[in-house]
């Protein structure tokens, strides 16, 4: 089914109220690594921007909290299939209601990286993205925001009216992003063999069956063959079938390259506070 991301008649106006829940910043430990980031596929029932903030903890866990409660699509609900094993739970929440997405995790300048907190086999699998630092001082807010729409865009099915409607409110902005301001962009995800991402719980917009099948296999009973993905949604191509029932996910090989942005463009996928606050400051002129 298409997700339709809806936008109220508040967008009309330059200035948009805001109900945002803070209580995402209550959650965090100002002591250990946080870093923020949105949730595009969470929110696309109404012009609510769900936001994210990931904190590696003192046990080198990786935490993530939600300003909405998450529904589709992200770390929270993610399970995972490889050829030696297949999640059956989903990852647990603290007492603080954070999700306990990985184990074992890392995040600096270069990478981020964890094993998946809600897999269990007998060979460790690790998820690694490979990143690069970007300093966003004295940078128009502006010039992300072409990166926001692209990724809004292909997570959730916006028509081109609205669109300009957007374009014309957010590309408005003279803001600028604060000294100190940075970002992180994702270029290279690698994992430690070939997995499937799925959501057994959700149903997924996915490829058309009669797209070319790129591999076929059975990993743990579950049968699943990938097809050539989209190249303009974020859709789901693998189709799953296991223990009576199918759903969709997504194939993964052990190295991807993400695509390079456009040079007008800044590639933020993870931001510091500064730097979150800012993008906030703009998209809420949108988005609640």
């Amino acid at each position: 089914m298409k997700k339709f991301l809806l936008i109220n008649l508040s967008l009309l106006s330059l200035v948009a109220c805001s109900d945002e829940n803070n209580d995402i910043y209550g959650k965090v430990d100002p002591k250990n690594k946080v870093f923020y980031s949105y949730d595009f596929a969470a929110a696309n029932t109404s012009n609510k921007l769900t936001k994210k903030s990931y904190q590696v903890d003192k046990n080198n866990d990786l935490l993530i909290s939600y300003t909405e409660t998450p529904k589709l699509q992200t770390e929270a609900l993610r399970n995972f299939i490889t050829s030696n094993g297949i999640s059956t739970i989903l990852p647990p929440q603290n007492t603080t209601g954070a999700y306990m997405v990985g184990r074992k995790a890392i995040f600096n300048d270069t990478v981020l990286e964890y094993e998946p907190y809600n897999l269990e086999q007998r060979t460790v699998f690790k998820l690694t993205y490979q990143l690069k630092k970007i300093d966003l001082s004295g940078l128009d807010v502006s010039d992300y925001i072409g990166y926001f729409l692209r990724q809004a865009t292909s997570s959730s099915f916006i028509s081109d009216v609205t669109l300009d409607i957007i374009k014309g409110i957010l590309f408005a902005s003279q803001d600028k992003f604060p000294a100190g301001a940075t970002c992180w962009q994702k270029q290279v995800q690698l994992s430690s063999q070939d997995y499937i991402e799925s959501y057994p719980t959700q149903n997924l917009s996915h490829v058309s069956v009669g797209s070319s099948i790129i591999r076929q296999d059975i990993w743990q009973n579950a049968a699943w063959t990938a097809f050539t993905p989209n190249t303009e949604f974020n859709l789901a191509d693998t189709r799953i079938r296991h223990q009576s029932r199918e759903y969709w996910g997504f194939y993964h090989t052990t190295r991807e390259v993400n695509p390079i942005a456009p040079i007008n463009e800044l590639a933020c996928d993870f931001f510091n506070e500064s730097a979150f606050n800012s993008a906030n400051n703009v998209l809420s002129r949108v988005f609640k």
